[in-house]
């Protein structure tokens, strides 16, 4: 072991919390609900179907890219004040 190294304190950093199964599901369907949303406000600006233009996963990247972030820091903020995370 190399002797200029601090040993690690394990109790410095909480572990992060861990999300059962069913709220990592509810989570993805509310990211995929959002992003067929995304879609379709993209097609009803186009006037057409946007999938005439680009692929679903271009659209999808795209959403992920602009707006994942924000919805997954809403989604734990919400998580956290004991509100059941509703997406419109």
């Amino acid at each position: 072991m190399d002797e200029n190294l601090a040993p690690i304190d394990n109790n410095a950093v909480p572990p992060p919390e861990k999300s059962s199964e069913e709220e990592i599901k509810k989570s993805v369907e509310a990211e995929i609900r959002e992003m067929e949303k995304y879609k379709w406000c993209l097609g009803v600006q186009l006037r057409h179907d946007p999938l005439q233009d680009r692929s679903l996963n271009d659209i999808y990247c795209e959403w992920i890219d602009k707006y994942a972030a924000d919805f997954r820091r809403s989604w734990e903020d919400k998580k956290n004040e004991g509100q059941q995370p509703m997406p419109n």
